[in-house]
C-alpha cells in the first residue's frame, strides 16, 4: 500500500492529523457552555429539544427529547422511542427513561439554553438545545 502513495504525501500524514486535531480543539474552545441554573419549575425546561446522545464508547447519535408540562419525558434516537419522567424538586433535577435514571442539568445564559443528561452508571450522556 505504501508503494502507491508518494513518499512526500506519506511524510505529511502526521502533520495532517495534528492540524485536524488543532482545528477540532479550537472549534470546541470557541463554544463554551452557559452557566448552570436550578430548575424550580418544569416550565423552564418543557418543550421539544434536539441534540446528541452517546452510548459508552460508541459514536454520537441524533437525540430528540420532549418534556411535557406534567414532567413526562419522551425521547427518540436511532429509530427508538422511550418514555419516562422528569422530577423537579428542592434537590437536583432528575430523569427516569425506560430502564435508566440520571441527572438533568439546565444551563442558561447569553441567549442560549442547554440541557445535559447523564445516566447514573455512565451508560450514556446527552446534550440538547431547544428544537427550532
Amino acid at each position: 500500500m505504501s508503494r502507491l502513495v508518494p513518499r512526500r504525501l506519506r511524510d505529511l500524514r502526521p502533520l495532517g492529523a495534528v492540524v485536524l486535531l488543532a482545528v477540532v480543539c479550537g472549534l470546541a474552545a470557541c463554544a463554551p457552555l452557559p452557566p448552570a441554573r436550578q430548575v424550580a419549575d418544569i416550565g423552564l425546561i418543557e418543550g421539544r429539544w434536539q441534540g446528541q446522545i452517546k452510548f459508552g464508547f460508541g459514536g454520537y447519535q441524533l437525540f430528540y427529547p420532549t418534556i411535557y408540562p406534567d414532567g413526562r419525558l419522551v425521547a427518540s434516537w436511532d429509530g427508538v422511542t422511550r418514555y419516562g419522567q422528569v422530577t423537579v424538586g428542592p434537590g437536583p433535577t432528575r430523569f427516569s427513561l425506560y430502564i435508566w435514571s440520571g441527572s438533568l442539568d439546565y444551563l442558561e445564559g447569553g441567549g442560549e439554553r442547554v440541557i445535559l443528561m447523564k445516566e447514573d452508571f455512565g451508560s450514556w450522556d446527552a446534550i440538547v438545545r431547544p428544537l427550532k
